[in-house]
């Protein structure tokens, strides 16, 4: 008998032994870790809570992470069509003051402008955000906007014959040399102009059939908002016509008017005022067209600008948001899981 109970004296001195050294290593691990346990089951009646609580974390990082992708992309954008506006207002600012000068010496001048200007319009409509163009709508893969010339080739060209005006001109071909052979009148060349098709500008087949959607950043689980904006807004391709149009039109010497008359001298005989009034008149109409086209475009972008600055401070506000109920549920995992050390 006395031999049975030291046997089980000692399984329990055993067994209380394991228990404590089960204790001091949960102790060690939380001391280690700064956590109650190291598998949910630990928790008891929390697990619940504390999977709950994650799992909405996990959400609203990601919708945070949403945000501010959008973030990033809205101010590429943002600084893009900015960029754009200066560099038009840049060709405005030329235009007007050789308007009210009566005169374009520079007129050649102010045609590199405009062609360096258009190109940059080009670039600028094709940013990207890592491999995504972001003028391209939901169709991102797709370069928005490839100049291959189409335009140019619309568009045309007149060259006369200044030894004789009496001769053919040179190189009468496209719209330009319609308008400057007499073929159509100059309001007709401006409707013409106007009326370009947005394949012939180089706009990509999404675009031009409106089958690219909307680009959209989802903020939570019941809320996204668009920022959308696209290569072919009417700004934007309203710069582009003008400026296409700048870079290619006849010098005002050579605007139609005394070129179409077989009786008128050479320009360089005109009698002031030069150019003859009627060439005058033609090439200022078409400036004035074009000068109007350029300060409206840059008025629509204004409103694309608006557009995406109010979806960015909109935004701001549900990140915060956000970021308050991350640390909310955060409080409730720490206080769940987490050793109370003080």
């Amino acid at each position: 008998m006395t031999n049975i109970s030291n046997l089980g004296q000692a399984l329990d001195q055993i067994s209380r032994i394991k228990d404590q050294q089960k204790t001091l290593d949960t102790l060690s691990t939380q001391i280690a870790t700064g956590k109650k346990t190291q598998q949910f089951s630990g928790l008891g009646s929390d697990i619940l809570r504390s999977q709950r609580s994650r799992t909405s974390v996990k959400q609203l990082e990601q919708y945070s992470n949403n945000i501010t992708n959008a973030h990033r992309r809205i101010q590429l954008m943002t600084n893009s069509i900015q960029e754009v506006q200066a560099q038009t207002n840049t060709i405005v600012q030329s235009l007007t003051v050789a308007v009210q000068a009566g005169d374009f010496p520079d007129f050649e001048v102010i045609q590199r402008l405009a062609d360096d200007v258009y190109n940059f319009v080009i670039e600028a409509m094709n940013v990207k955000d890592g491999e995504r163009y972001l003028f391209a709508g939901s169709d991102s893969s797709v370069k928005p906007i490839d100049d291959k010339g189409l335009f140019d080739s619309f568009l045309g060209e007149y060259v006369p014959d200044n030894t004789d005006i009496t001769n053919p001109p040179l190189v009468a071909k496209g719209f330009i040399g319609d308008w400057g052979d007499g073929t159509i009148t100059t309001q007709e060349f401006i409707d013409a102009y106007h009326a370009t098709n947005e394949n012939i500008l180089g706009y990509s087949n999404s675009l031009v059939s409106g089958t690219t959607g909307d680009v959209r950043v989802r903020v939570d689980e019941n809320s996204d908002f668009d920022y959308t904006v696209l290569a072919n807004t009417e700004g934007m391709k309203d710069i582009m016509i003008a400026l296409g149009v700048l870079r290619s039109i006849p010098s005002p010497e050579n605007t139609p008017g005394a070129l179409n008359d077989p009786t008128a001298t050479r320009a360089a005989d005109d009698t002031p005022p030069f150019p003859s009034a009627e060439k005058q008149e033609n090439f200022y109409t078409v400036i004035q067209d074009i000068l109007k086209t350029l300060v409206g475009g840059v008025d629509k972008l204004e409103q694309e600008e608006f557009k995406l600055a109010l979806v960015e401070q909109q935004t701001n506000l549900v990140q915060e948001d956000n970021r308050l109920q991350i640390d909310a549920f955060k409080t409730i995992i720490s206080d769940v899981e987490d050793i109370d050390t003080t």
